[in-house]
């Protein structure tokens, strides 16, 4: 116990003394128009402002806020999300193929790059020759062309990956990722895979490589080109965008052992599940009223920034509502519609926004209704609270099912709630103690940790920044070809002189016998 308190004391003070060398000049990109990545990444705003370093921002997303130290270049009008992936087509069909959501996540990341760096503020910004960043801090989620802009500052990189591990982070670190027990980011998959279940992850992982280097990349290089073309003018040849990956120094991981499989790492792979969770504050008076006088416990009720409440089919909103009226807990519902209040049960309370890891604190909150998003799913089970999942797209279902494996969670699909369904799992949860007791135990792993997860992400970012890109970070093994990786090489060369030497030798003593 003391050495490790020696440890993380020793820790913090180096990462201090290096934010105490420099106020640093950072460029963070945020180009993806999803609210709840931006709610976390603001958090990291926060935090690197308060430690003296000036932020210019290129993002869709306002900070809402004077802050100083921050500035923001506005992607505007913002990406058309919500009409591209409109809510209500997502509310009448899961997204259940594994297939389509490769898919998603390679159409959203070209368009969301093009549109981005086309937007007049982004491109006049590029056209700037009058600035310097000693980083450039990027999201990580399929806008690998905005990458270039490390190439026009001369600037190491260090990205966030909100959504947690793709085999590319491995590639892009200098090892491989070994399908035989790691399943894809998209699959549910344990480490104990079957015959069947290797022979599929190794299909989805190959589809995903392959598509990645030989049409994805290539469109971001395309995207890229476009954008900071007359570079070249001055500094010669663009990099690729394959090239601009493998210069990346740290990838910060959204990810926690507790709801994933082993997997090998390497340096340059930092976890940091929980940095965006911070101590609860106190609740608004009349939400801190409801909660405290609820005798048999508070249910809360969201399915996040995008899915909102407000969209969904009247005859499941009726259902659902019909069952909350009939619970002897109390309900906080997101809703975000005010006409909504005049139909809602006494024991229902509806809020336009709610503070959802403050609620999740309350010592009352007894279940969780939620969509399965990354970030929710760490907020239950950093405070240790049972979780009813409703998985729509993306990586829901996958936490959904990662969850249920720990005794914490159960979910069903949106499209079978009914009056009888949705009750039936409400009430089985409130009433087993055990899913309370795995969702606590749970709590107590997440929780355990050597550094706090934020301060070992802002650690990394300033390390990166001082160290001009730590390159001594950085394995050669990034230079290899897969097969050199895995000695496939060294394994055949010797075989096929074997096989030169003897064969012949074979042939002539067969030749001679017959004689």
């Amino acid at each position: 116990m003391r050495l490790r308190t020696v440890f993380c004391g020793s820790f913090l003070l180096l990462s201090g003394l290096l934010a105490i060398a420099d106020g640093y000049n950072i460029l963070l990109l945020v180009p993806f128009p999803g609210l709840s990545h931006w709610l976390m990444l603001k958090h990291f705003i926060r935090e690197l402002t308060d430690r003296q370093h000036e932020i210019t921002c290129i993002t869709g997303f306002p900070y809402g806020e004077p802050l100083e130290h921050y500035h923001e270049v506005l992607i505007d009008p913002p990406y058309p999300i919500r009409e591209t992936f409109p809510v209500e087509s997502l509310f009448a069909a899961n997204q259940t193929s594994d297939f389509v959501k490769l898919d998603m996540y390679w159409e959203m990341g070209i368009n969301t790059s093009k549109y981005g760096l086309e937007s007049k503020n982004v491109r006049d910004f590029i056209r700037r020759d009058d600035l310097h960043f000693d980083l450039i801090l990027a999201e990580q989620f399929f806008q690998e062309s905005w990458l270039m802009f490390a190439h026009k500052y001369n600037a190491p990189i260090v990205t966030i990956s909100t959504y947690g591990y793709s085999d590319f982070f491995d590639r892009i670190m200098g090892t491989q990722t070994p399908w035989s027990f790691v399943p894809h980011m998209v699959l549910s998959f344990d480490d104990d895979m079957s015959y069947a279940d290797r022979m599929y992850n190794a299909i989805v992982s190959l589809t995903d490589y392959a598509y990645r280097y030989f049409w994805y990349l290539p469109e971001q290089d395309t995207i890229a080109q476009e954008a900071f073309g007359y570079l070249a003018r001055t500094k010669g040849p663009l990099p690729s965008v394959y090239e601009l990956e493998q210069s990346i120094s740290v990838i910060l991981v959204n990810h926690h052992p507790i709801l994933s499989t082993p997997r090998p790492t390497i340096r340059g792979l930092v976890d940091i599940a929980g940095a965006h969770i911070r101590s609860p504050k106190p609740l608004p008076d009349d939400l801190q009223k409801f909660m405290d006088e609820a005798q048999h416990g508070v249910i809360y009720f969201s399915l996040g920034a995008y899915m909102q409440s407000a969209q969904m089919p009247i005859e499941k909103r009726n259902a659902i509502l019909k069952v909350f009226g009939s619970l002897q807990q109390r309900v906080i519902w997101k809703f975000e519609d005010d006409s909504f209040q005049a139909t809602v049960p006494p024991n229902v309370m509806i809020r336009k926004w709610a503070p959802q890891n403050d609620i999740l604190a309350h010592r009352n909150t007894v279940l969780f209704i939620a969509h399965g998003g990354q970030f929710g799913t760490f907020e239950a089970m950093h405070h240790g609270v049972p979780t009813l999942f409703m998985p729509f797209f993306g990586d829901q279902d996958r936490n959904a099912d990662r969850a249920i494996k720990k005794g914490f969670a159960e979910k069903m699909m949106f499209t079978d709630i009914t009056e009888e369904t949705f009750g039936n799992n409400v009430r089985a949860m409130t009433k087993d103690k055990s899913y309370y007791d795995n969702a606590k135990h749970v709590s107590k792993l997440f929780q355990n940790r050597l550094v706090d997860p934020m301060q070992e992400s802002i650690f990394w970012i300033e390390y990166v920044a001082h160290y001009k890109g730590a390159p001594h970070l950085k394995s050669k093994s990034t230079q290899l070809y897969w097969f050199q990786h895995l000695m496939l090489d060294v394994l055949i060369v010797p075989l096929f002189l074997i096989a030169f030497i003897c064969i012949p030798k074979n042939r002539f003593t067969r030749q001679k016998r017959r004689r």
